[in-house]
């Protein structure tokens, strides 16, 4: 179906493995889930209320990082068709093969993260856009948006620290000019 989500979702849970295992991580469970189900639970509980003007602007955020991370996928995807020459050293090739397949690989755990904020932006912004027009609780609203921008900074900070590693290892390659 065109309009499922749940490839993408599948492909993001994917991601929370740790290093060569195929079972995806408790911790990162907790972290990515938990915790920002925590926040919202701790929020209803300490009966934390927000102005409307906070959902207004939470639309405006997640509007902006939806383009911006549609931009971030373009730059991945340069990162991912860069020129990769042969030396004509079996042994640099394979080791150059060897990184380019992990750099391949990490890109496509990345893609599959980016495209999951994406719809996350795209959910929290409908979502929100309820918040800021229906006559909701407050409390549950504030718990909600607490949740949702825990999980939102999250995964966004995993999605950095990948993306700085697969950027500093492309900018950590020697320069080579065509002659």
């Amino acid at each position: 179906m065109k309009v499922s989500p749940l490839a993408i979702f599948r492909a993001h849970f994917g991601t929370l493995k740790n290093l060569n295992e195929e079972r995806i991580s408790r911790l990162d469970l907790v972290v990515f889930f938990g915790v920002p189900i925590a926040c919202g639970l701790a929020s209803w509980y300490l009966c934390i209320n927000l102005s409307e003007d906070v959902f207004s602007a939470s639309i405006s955020v997640f509007a902006i990082f939806s383009a911006l991370l549609f931009s971030v996928q373009v730059a991945m995807y340069g990162v991912f068709r860069s020129d990769r020459k042969a030396t004509g050293d079996r042994i640099l090739d394979g080791d150059e093969k060897k990184l380019a397949e992990e750099t391949r690989k990490l890109l496509r755990e990345i893609n599959a993260n980016v495209s999951y904020l994406i719809l996350l932006s795209c959910m929290a912004v409908t979502i929100f856009l309820v918040f800021f027009s229906a006559s909701i609780s407050n409390r549950l609203e504030a718990a909600i948006l607490i949740a949702v921008y825990t999980h939102f900074l999250l995964t966004v900070s995993m999605v950095l620290k990948r993306a700085h590693e697969v950027f500093d290892s492309e900018y950590a390659k020697p320069l080579q000019f065509k002659e």
